[in-house]
């Protein structure tokens, strides 16, 4: 018996309207979060496959414990270790993604003379921020970080391309590439997402984040952390398609005698910083917005904003000892400060 016309055309428009259901169901916004990196990791993908964007979570963290494992100074087996193992005797060849980051550092100490150098892994036989050790934190002496400051010299890293091998010139040096590693990885993070049909997300790693959407997509509004209150912004900027990389002197810290000892060294005396509380930088490149929101805190406000509006595709925003802000012609618009 043949299906009647009228019958045709009912199924079709029961399937009509499936579809039709299907394509209008409202996008999923899902948070994931994993602890790497020494930090907790988020991705936040929109979406409306809710199997699709699991597995694209998923895949996203192997990618971030995968690049973790070849450039963490803390894993024995990793290339940065091998490299650090091998110092004053012989080249240690790395990966092809440990390379392209050793090269990348370089080119930022170069641009920035030195305020970020990569060689600043030997302070860490000095410098403790974390209570593992137990104790009460203490800075150590000037005679102490003396002693090393001739092993702070990013220039005594020898990089050759076509063997893919880094080394380091003196005996004792050590590469701590902490400081645009996270950049590199959350970017590479972003990248499989992309590949997985995600098309609008946010992976944030402590102050590191890349986020990206749809052209027509309204921006996403992103936080500017409060230097001097825990859980409080500032304000915040309207971020599209773009990395945003924060550095700041409330991240890793500790207090000795009224003043503030934070993580982020000047090369050139062995201590921590003391021109600016924090530095946002926005750049289509997350590994160059990592590095140089780091070498800036070191500059200070005045060279570092120079720095900043020589730059193509590079804009930021600088928080200065004092709490002073200066904010780069490019960003202005993008800012929108809150009423403290």
């Amino acid at each position: 018996m043949k299906p009647t016309t009228a019958a045709i055309a009912a199924v079709i428009f029961i399937f009509s309207i499936i579809a039709l259901s299907a394509y209008n169901k409202k996008p999923l916004e899902i948070k994931y979060t994993r602890t790497l990196m020494g930090t907790v990791v988020e991705i936040t993908i929109v979406g409306k496959d809710e199997a699709r964007l699991n597995a694209a979570a998923g895949a996203a963290f192997e990618e971030i414990k995968r690049l973790e494992g070849l450039m963490s100074h803390y894993k024995e087996e990793s290339d940065v270790s091998r490299v650090n193992a091998a110092a004053g005797k012989e080249a240690a060849h790395v990966s092809i993604e440990t390379f392209e980051v050793i090269e990348a550092a370089l080119e930022v100490s170069r641009l920035t003379g030195g305020t970020f150098d990569a060689t600043m892994g030997a302070l860490g036989n000095v410098w403790h921020f974390t209570k593992d050790d137990k104790g009460e934190l203490t800075p150590p002496s000037r005679e102490q970080v003396k002693k090393l400051l001739p092993l702070i010299d990013y220039r005594q890293i020898i990089v050759d391309k076509k063997n893919n091998t880094a080394r380091l010139a003196k005996h004792g040096m050590r590469i701590n590439l902490g400081g645009i590693a996270k950049g590199y990885i959350v970017g590479k993070a972003a990248d499989v997402l992309k590949r997985h049909g995600i098309k609008k997300g946010i992976v944030h790693a402590g102050g590191d984040m890349v986020v990206f959407q749809e052209p027509d997509d309204e921006p996403w509004l992103i936080g500017i952390q409060n230097p001097r209150e825990k859980d409080k912004i500032i304000g915040t900027i309207k971020a599209q398609n773009t990395a945003i990389a924060t550095s700041g002197d409330y991240e890793r810290f500790f207090i000795k005698d009224g003043a503030r000892y934070h993580h982020i060294m000047d090369p050139s005396t062995g201590f921590p910083a003391n021109k600016c509380r924090g530095v946002t930088i926005a750049a289509k490149d997350p590994m160059l917005a990592d590095a140089l929101s780091t070498a800036i805190f070191v500059m200070g406000p005045d060279e570092g904003m120079k720095l900043i509006e020589k730059l193509p595709d590079v804009e930021g925003l600088i928080i200065d000892a004092d709490g002073r802000i200066t904010v780069s012609s490019g960003l202005k618009e993008k800012v929108k400060f809150l009423k403290q």
